[in-house]
């Protein structure tokens, strides 16, 4: 989240330079995404919705998953 202008991207990328890329690698790179979108929606939502300041979000999203 960039907090200068409320902006959230994430993005998940592979290097396969000089191998081959397999459905395994492909499925664990979706994967990646689906549970990083899972452990910040919710307090993602929260901030879209003002219920939320966004550093506060983040770190009870973090301090969730650690528990």
């Amino acid at each position: 989240m960039d907090f200068s202008d409320d902006e959230v991207r994430y993005k998940t990328s592979i290097d396969v330079e000089g191998g081959t890329l397999t459905v395994a690698m492909v499925r664990n790179m979706i994967l990646a995404n689906v549970f990083t979108v899972e452990k910040y929606l919710a307090r993602l939502n929260e901030v879209v919705f003002g219920k939320a300041v966004p550093a506060e979000a983040i770190k009870e999203a973090e301090e969730k998953t650690e528990k």
